[in-house]
């Protein structure tokens, strides 16, 4: 028996632990829980009534992004491996996460990294080729 991916969403969405075990692998956004799913208004007030939850009980974090229109959130755990950069471009704000970057006097690099994009910053797109950011163009960093 194969398991869709409506009952697959359904399974991270009605439970806490399936919740922060997804953020705990990789930052995510109520519309990258969701996926395809992040039209039905249902699974979202479930979804946003869980993390409420779980941001009271200090399970998750919430990091606002700055420059975003309405206010975008990313959520993490307090114990993660990996670091959040949010980027100043010129069509707007853009959004990476990795697990490794280095850094010298003016710029970040960026080796392995994912790049949130999509409608509604709702998937998490994965590049192998170095990206290089100018700092007085990087708004933020979470490690």
């Amino acid at each position: 028996m194969t398991i869709t991916k409506d009952e697959a969403i359904r399974t991270v969405v009605y439970n806490d632990e399936n919740i922060t075990s997804v953020i705990k692998n990789a930052p995510q956004t109520y519309n990258t829980i969701l996926q395809h799913q992040k039209d039905n208004g249902s699974m979202q007030v479930v979804l946003r009534r869980r993390i409420s939850r779980l941001l009271k009980q200090q399970k998750i974090w919430k990091l606002r992004i700055p420059g975003t229109r309405f206010g975008v959130a990313i959520f993490c755990t307090p114990e993660h491996d990996y670091s959040i950069m949010v980027e100043d471009s010129i069509i707007g704000v853009k959004i990476y996460y990795m697990y490794d970057m280095s850094e010298d006097d003016n710029s970040f690099t960026l080796e392995n990294y994912w790049e949130l994009k999509g409608p509604s910053y709702s998937k998490w797109q994965f590049y192998n080729e170095p990206k290089i950011i100018k700092k007085h163009r990087c708004l933020k960093i979470w490690e």
